[in-house]
């Protein structure tokens, strides 16, 4: 057991820990670049991956897999609302929510051509320029 005055290593690591030593300020100069969200051109890899999330619902639906196609679809939103938040205020955009929405009552109504009509114009709303 260690005495009073031996010097104790975990004591010493959490002292470091409370008082880092650093060599510049607390200022966000070394934090990492936001991701690469404004805007979300049809041409841009956010875009894609939209798209791609939406074509998986798509097909997820048409094969009656209603969990995957709701985790596809709540991802795709996910992903056009930071674009919105970050300023991307296209109609298009306004556009693809409304639809994923739609698409989401008439998959809880078991209506898989109605829902994917939904998806449809979706997936148009994001491949359209804006």
């Amino acid at each position: 057991m260690p005495t009073a005055a031996a010097q104790h290593p975990y004591l010493d690591l959490f002292s470091f820990a409370l008082v880092p030593r650093m060599k510049t300020g607390p200022d966000h100069a070394k934090d990492p670049p936001p991701p690469h969200l404004l805007p979300l051109a049809s041409a841009s890899p956010e875009a894609k991956q939209v798209l791609e999330l939406l074509l998986g619902a798509d097909h997820d639906i048409r094969d009656d897999h209603d969990q995957a196609a709701g985790i596809n679809l709540a991802l795709a939103e996910t992903r056009i609302r930071l674009a919105v938040s970050h300023g991307d205020k296209s109609p298009a955009l306004q556009t693809a929510l409304t639809r994923i929405a739609q698409a989401r009552e008439e998959m809880a109504k078991h209506d898989t051509r109605r829902a994917c009509a939904a998806l449809a114009d979706a997936v148009r709303a994001v491949m359209a320029p804006h």
